[in-house]
């Protein structure tokens, strides 16, 4: 180790301090071995060098990057920077926006839709926050969160160094997660010779949840193992307050990986749900279950060479709608959207039209002068949750079911049908429904998520740029929120260029397609657009673009695909609603009896809204149907909870909080049981107003109002 003097030369003091720390690194990598197998075998596989000298007289001089000294100049070093840490005022912290507390408005941008049935989200959110500021009376709340002396859900650490400052974190505070995060592993071996890992962690063990240590050369990956180890162990909403603690604060590769992290933070916070929207989807879906429109059912025969194009309404479409006249006698089309009003601008007719917004708006679209007659022979696909209107607009309609919606289970509660990731945007669900059915090859047009001028977001042949302002005025507003709503953008990869911009929902389609296309590998799947890059999508100009079906292929292609939709399902809507009212009742007395007991501190009430959390997404829960109802929901009830607690300025204003907030949250279940019995009622008249109809009513549409 001391590569001036041999064994034979060490003095008695020398060796003895020598053997100490190889002891504590053999110890060390033991622990690694047992708890972090993957960064032992990083560790295994390289020859790194001991960082340190020993003098013949016991002195230790450390070896850190470009520095050097003895343990007292790394004890100091740890020190200023555990100290910059341990005042609230200068520590490095995430912070999330929290104006909802002065705005409560912002906290239920919904609460105008004309379209929810019964909503009471905008009700328990504002009774919430208006029960926190009265709690906190005239003294107010905290400029930043805090969560007590010492105290803080989760902290992460930027590099091991020597450790002192690791010994401190986990000595000095209460902390339920404590993540080491290195990106050289020089570094993270360094403190193998002088923190003793096991007694760290055993000490941890007693007081906290997770120990987590991490490590990547890349900081772009290292940001993305963290980023997923925050959403698999985390709600997202305890990101807020989360302490940073900057041991490596001038190292490149660190400062890459926060930036990343910040830019990326965001995306926790996104694609939650909420309740009133699934409630809308549930009385729509009942609506639909009893209309016993045909649901895709069974995975289509289709012709081995059978080709399609998802079309989407971004801005790429204008210039590759030859592409699809040249080949629509070919290739299958399947619009998605607002794309069928660019189609019906450009007499280019779809095979299939596809929607998945379950709001009132969808039937407005579609009802615009161009695309109103236009659409009527086009068979439209929408999702069971859909608004019934939509279905009114073709002579063939059909449905799909929608993975983790409450409306779904109405129709297959015993999930014998498949259930697709169809969201967040219409062109996901048209890749969906395409690779479910089978096809291998599948063509994105005008399905760019991303645009070069914030002025053409999407294409300039749809709806969103006809020259005259829309008569309707649902329409008009949806032209000008889709406008508005581009104004705000973000950059990322093009496909075909360094960088396009994109918006916050475009980036989650994007990767939730990736994911989908990820999959069914033996499907080619290939990006015509000038947009944004699509993981596991093949960049392809629409020059190279070489179409092998033949026009009698496409017509069999066709007939295969609409037989996947048959009335071969047992949609018995009645009971289960009833089914479903059973789960949320017992839902609702779980969360009672996790969030009742005496609390006293933000920690203890951090803890409880962890364990609400826990039952919601625990693995065992996947097959009972009530918690898409409401995990969304939940996590954005969580949000301002948490938020509203660690803004409180005493430990007792936070207590009080809490009780108010559980008893609301209790009240809330119940409000949406309501809401469930009203759609039941809902549900009775639409049966009876189809046999007042004279229409036949099919067996499995028998109310069952004594089971439900």
């Amino acid at each position: 180790m001391n590569p001036t003097h041999s064994n034979a030369e060490w003095t008695p003091l020398q060796e003895a301090y020598m053997q100490k720390l190889m002891a504590t690194y053999q110890a060390n990598l033991y622990f690694l071995k047992e708890q972090f197998p993957d960064i032992f075998d990083k560790l295994m596989a390289i020859d790194m060098p001991a960082p340190f000298k020993v003098a013949p007289d016991g002195k230790l001089t450390i070896y850190y990057r470009h520095f050097q000294g003895g343990p007292r100049d790394f004890t100091d070093f740890g020190r200023a920077l555990y100290k910059l840490f341990e005042n609230s005022e200068s520590r490095p912290r995430i912070d999330i926006d929290h104006s909802f507390v002065d705005d409560p408005a912002q906290a239920f941008p919904h609460h105008d839709n004309p379209d929810f049935f019964r909503p009471i989200e905008p009700k328990f959110r504002g009774e919430l926050i208006e029960g926190f500021r009265r709690i906190a009376g005239e003294g107010g709340y905290l400029a930043k969160p805090d969560f007590g002396d010492h105290c803080m859900p989760i902290a992460m650490v930027f590099g091991s160094g020597y450790g002192w400052h690791l010994e401190r974190l986990v000595d000095d505070w209460e902390m339920r997660h404590l993540i080491l995060v290195d990106t050289d592993l020089t570094r993270l071996n360094m403190s193998l010779y002088f923190v003793d890992y096991i007694s760290l962690h055993q000490r941890y063990a007693a007081k906290g949840f997770y120990f987590s240590i991490a490590h990547d050369e890349d900081p772009n990956k290292l940001a993305e193992h963290l980023r997923a180890m925050f959403y698999n162990l985390w709600p997202p909403y305890f990101m807020q307050g989360m302490g940073l603690f900057f041991n490596d604060y001038d190292s490149e590769k660190v400062k890459t990986l926060w930036g990343k992290l910040r830019t990326d933070l965001w995306t926790l916070y996104r694609g939650w749900g909420f309740l009133d929207d699934e409630i809308l989807g549930l009385k729509q879906a009942m609506e639909n279950a009893i209309a016993g429109y045909p649901l895709f059912t069974r995975k289509p025969a289709l012709p081995a060479n059978a080709e399609v194009f998802i079309v989407g309404s971004g801005p790429s479409l204008d210039a590759l709608l030859p592409v699809l006249r040249a080949n629509a006698d070919r290739a299958v089309i399947i619009s998605c959207g607002t794309a069928i009003t660019a189609l019906a601008r450009a007499g280019i007719k779809p095979d299939l039209h596809v929607e998945i917004e379950r709001t009132y708006m969808t039937y407005v679209v579609l009802q615009e002068p161009q695309t109103r007659e236009f659409v009527k022979d086009v068979p439209i696909a929408a999702l069971t949750i859909m608004h019934p209107a939509v279905f009114t607009s073709t002579s063939r309609p059909l449905m799909f079911c929608k993975e983790l919606d409450l409306g779904t289970p109405l129709f297959d509660i015993k999930h014998r049908t498949k259930w697709f990731r169809s969201g967040p945007t219409c062109t996901n669900g048209g890749v969906a429904l395409a690779l479910e059915m089978g096809f291998s090859k599948i063509h994105l047009v005008g399905v760019d998520f991303g645009f070069k001028d914030e002025d053409q977001h999407h294409a300039k042949s749809s709806v969103y740029f006809d020259e005259q302002a829309p008569d309707d005025e649902i329409l008009d507003k949806i032209v000008r929120d889709t406008h508005s709503v581009h104004k705000t953008h973000k950059p990322t990869r093009g496909n075909f260029t360094d960088e396009v911009l994109s918006t916050e929902i475009f980036m989650h389609s994007r990767d939730a397609m990736a994911l989908t296309i990820d999959e069914h590998p033996g499907a080619q799947v290939f990006n015509l657009n000038d947009g944004a890059f699509i993981r596991n999508a093949v960049p392809l100009h629409a020059e190279d673009l070489v179409i092998a079906a033949s026009p009698g292929n496409k017509v069999a292609t066709v007939q295969a695909m609409l037989s996947a939709f048959t009335d071969d399902y047992d949609a018995n809507p009645f009971a289960n609603l009833g089914e479903l009212m059973e789960q949320l009742q017992a839902v609702r007395g779980d969360l009672q009896r996790i969030l009742e007991g005496e609390i006293h501190s933000k920690m203890e009430i951090a803890d409880k809204l962890y364990a609400m959390h826990e039952y919601l997404f625990d693995e065992r829960h996947k097959s009972t149907h009530i918690f898409p109802l409401l995990r969304g929901s939940m996590l954005h009830m969580g949000r301002f909870f948490y938020d509203c607690m660690s803004l409180a300025k005493t430990q007792e204003q936070a207590t009080e909080f809490a009780k108010f907030g559980f008893d609301l949250i209790d009240r809330f279940l119940a409000a949406a049981l309501d809401n469930m019995i009203a759609i039941l009622e809902v549900g009775k008249q639409h049966l009876q107003a189809k046999l007042d109809a004279g229409a036949a009513t099919p067996d499995n549409a028998a109310p069952q109002g004594e089971a439900a």
